[in-house]
């Protein structure tokens, strides 16, 4: 009986202990990110426009010690594959405004200077578009056109935390956006309607920076 007792005692000293090493008193708190983007478009959306730079800024807070809660709002800028021939000069520019909220789950693991997470992001996002064609052709009009487009969106991440000192990490992550419902057509004149090639968009990113704790 006392062997099972002391056993039993030898157990819950050592398990506060492992507990006492994997918590640490920075694993509560608000978090502070901000990172810069790489973005790969696909579908439709990467039929128009190629690989796109921008960067995030992001506030969460851990309502306990695996799971986080907060708002992320970003700017994205692609490049175009839409160019102009002899008889058309042609200027697009595409931008992406997303303004989302997250939740995130970190995995737990016993050593803490690295601690990888997955999670979910949904919420609005803004693309503005504009559009110049200048025709060289006599009778053909010019097209200014500039298209501020609000759709709903929802995206998966995945990511590592690399500690760098007790209230800064490393950020990598990879992460997907799915946008839908964005319309397609727009209005050129009172005849004429234009069309901006794509009614949803999907981009996978991947991102690096860095994350502050605060007490």
């Amino acid at each position: 009986m006392k062997k099972g007792f002391y056993l039993l005692f030898g157990f819950l000293l050592f398990w506060n202990g492992m507990q006492a090493q994997y918590y640490r008193n920075n694993d509560s708190g608000f978090l502070l990110r901000i990172n810069a983007d790489y973005t790969y478009p696909l579908g439709d959306f990467g039929k128009i426009n190629k690989n796109g730079l921008g960067g995030n800024l992001s506030a969460k807070y851990l309502i306990n010690r695996v799971i986080g809660i907060g708002l992320e709002a970003g700017y994205h800028s692609f490049k175009t594959d839409i160019a102009g021939n002899d008889n058309v000069a042609q200027d697009y520019k595409c931008n992406l405004i997303p303004f989302v909220m997250e939740a995130t789950f970190y995995i737990p693991t016993w050593d803490r200077t690295l601690l990888p997470y997955c999670g979910l992001h949904f919420g609005g996002y803004m693309t503005r578009i504009k559009i110049n064609q200048q025709s060289n052709l006599y009778g053909d009009p010019a097209i200014s056109k500039k298209l501020n487009l609000f759709s709903p969106g929802v995206g998966p991440d995945v990511g590592l935390l690399i500690e760098l000192s007790e209230y800064v990490k490393l950020d990598l992550k990879i992460k997907g956006d799915y946008i839908l419902n964005i319309k397609d057509e727009y209005k050129i004149d009172e005849y004429t309607q234009g069309n901006i090639g794509f009614n949803k968009i999907m981009n996978l990113g991947f991102s690096v920076g860095l994350l502050y704790t605060f007490q």
